[in-house]
């Protein structure tokens, strides 16, 4: 007797409309999670042409019913819920009944299921909403769907899909996410019939999580803790893993991976306190709440979800974030950050307090004209720096604070863009290579674009499946490691142009808290004197700001 029945019209009012296949990942995304749903121990993938020409998914999950193989392409056919309350208690990944339909209507589709109880399955051919054939066929239990030709009959919507490799790599980030929560399922995936990642089950998080991305469990931190509204269990990085962008955080409600702003921000803004605005921490963090406390349903692919109660949960999550890091040795620093207003915030406070009563005058004006720049800095006297971070010099009424990084930045930016524009770049060889681990997402885009990168001056090779090798960089860089993620962090390398990936490149060139002499601080100042706009670092940031005699009167009420 078949599960699968149609949602009365009272429930399908409830549900948040919206096209549920956008993209090839948005197909995955829908074909993974009713595979999980089946209780699957092995789940196989296989793409060819980004997505676009097949999407293969393979489990041994429970089966489909043979009196519901039909019925699972219609719309609202669902075995998830039968009532509108079950809409409020949903412990399913899906439950709208609208992704088999959906995907059905825009590509070819085979789905063959069979169930452990049975001596045959079911296959049903579907092409652009029309079924073609369904017949009995031979198979091992659990479901096989093929999805071929996608957007084949509404050509506008083909022609709005994206590069290959921005396709592939929401592809490739649309399922990571499932291996790692789900670490207990096995997962392959081949990608034009090479396999690029093969997991076999794993007994923990924290286990998956290195296994998957490729990271060193010695460089994670990992705590489960159980609290009355809810347990939340989180990895995140040490010190040294430093991201130039968001790209390794991970957020999982009820195993469910879905974009939250507020607890990315509780994480993000917790690690603010002691790393740069510049670079990223790397976590995953999941939370397990009663299902009444979040509703799933506010989004049309589900991809994000409303909590219940946040504040309590992030004073729960930066208590877990203390305890943790307090064992690392790094506790001290993030207290008294967090408990001590920095000079920076007290003057932001000022700027605010002050602006109606000074009106017109500018608290920090950025030196405006390059001349009046050279003039000021040439004559100014260095008197010391903050943090290893700012040099302070005094001129005349006023101090000029020089952000070290945003300088060196500028400098080697505009060197690195002449050697690109002559065709002379300076390149640095290693006598021995120097080994960089990658994701499966980064190695996937280094194999795209290995001959691209080297006409800036990288010279890499392919170490083993998951590693490269860098035998030579651009001398200007600082930060090899570092420049090659950024890089390789770009959505679509292809279309870039020579300024932005030397910014990229650049990015890296002196940290904040690098100790500076006295005369690399005098060859920082010549040559920032050189630059054709020593304004601002190549992503915009200001290099110079002044704070004059009179902002300072006003601050000490004089």
């Amino acid at each position: 007797m078949g599960k699968v029945n149609f949602l009365p019209e009272k429930i399908i009012n409830k549900i948040a409309a919206g096209e549920v296949v956008e993209s090839p990942a948005s197909v995955l995304k829908e074909l993974l999670e009713n595979s999980i749903d089946a209780n699957s121990k092995k789940i196989d993938v296989e793409i060819l042409d980004s997505g676009k020409k097949l999407i293969y998914v393979k489990d041994d999950g429970e089966g489909i019913e043979p009196d519901d193989i039909e019925k699972i392409f219609e719309r609202y056919a669902t075995s998830k819920i039968k009532e509108l309350e079950d809409l409020y208690n949903i412990k399913t990944l899906g439950f709208r009944g609208e992704a088999l339909f959906s995907i059905g209507a825009v590509s070819d589709v085979i789905l063959r299921s069979k169930k452990i109880d049975l001596d045959f399955g079911k296959e049903i051919h579907i092409r652009g909403g029309k079924k073609l054939s369904i017949k009995n066929c031979s198979m091992s239990n659990g479901t096989v769907v093929e999805v071929r030709e996608l957007f084949f009959n509404t050509p506008a919507r083909k022609k709005f899909l994206k590069s290959d490799i921005t396709e592939y790599r929401k592809i490739i980030n649309t399922f990571i996410p499932y291996t790692i929560i789900f670490y207990w399922i096995g997962f392959s995936f081949k990608n034009e019939k090479a396999k690029v990642i093969n997991l076999l089950p794993s007994e923990s998080l924290i286990k998956r999580f290195c296994e998957v991305l490729n990271i060193e469990e010695k460089y994670l931190l990992y705590k489960n803790e159980i609290f009355k509204e809810f347990e939340v269990e989180i990895i995140i990085g040490d010190l040294n893993l430093k991201r130039p962008h968001k790209d390794i955080q991970f957020i999982f409600v009820n195993n469910r991976p879905v974009y939250n702003q507020f607890l990315s921000s509780v994480i993000n803004n917790f690690y603010q306190t002691f790393f740069s605005t510049e670079f990223f921490p790397v976590f995953a963090l999941s939370l397990k709440l009663p299902s009444e406390n979040i509703d799933v349903n506010i989004h049309p692919t589900k991809r994000e979800v409303k909590i219940k109660d946040e504040k309590v949960i992030e004073e729960k999550i930066e208590k877990v974030l203390n305890d943790l890091l307090s064992k690392s040795g790094v506790k001290q620093v993030i207290l008294k950050n967090i408990y001590n207003k920095t000079p920076e915030k007290i003057i932001e406070e000022a700027k605010i307090k002050d602006s109606i009563e000074l009106k017109n005058e500018e608290l920090f004006s950025q030196l405006s004209k390059r001349e009046s720049l050279i003039e000021k800095i040439k004559n100014s006297i260095f008197i010391g720096t903050f943090k290893n971070k700012y040099l302070i010099f005094e001129f005349e009424n006023s101090l000029l604070f020089v952000d070290q990084h945003a300088a060196y930045e500028r400098i080697n930016y505009e060197k690195f863009l002449k050697e690109i524009e002559t065709g002379n770049i300076q390149v640095q060889q290693l006598l021995t290579p120097l080994i960089i681990n990658l994701n499966p997402e980064e190695m996937s885009i280094w194999e795209k674009t290995e001959k691209i990168i080297e006409k800036y001056g990288f010279i890499t090779t392919k170490w083993s499946e998951n590693k490269i090798a860098i035998h030579g960089y651009p001398s200007l860089i600082k930060n090899i490691e570092f420049s090659i993620r950024n890089i390789l962090a770009e959505k679509d390398i292809k279309k870039y142009d020579k300024e932005s990936l030397a910014k990229r490149a650049c990015k890296s060139s002196v940290v904040a808290g690098q100790k500076l002499n006295e005369q690399e601080i005098k060859y920082l100042i010549e040559k920032l004197e050189e630059c054709e706009n020593p304004f601002v670092c190549p992503h915009g940031r200001p290099i110079v700001i002044e704070i004059s005699e009179k902002f300072l009167d006003n601050q000490f009420l004089r």
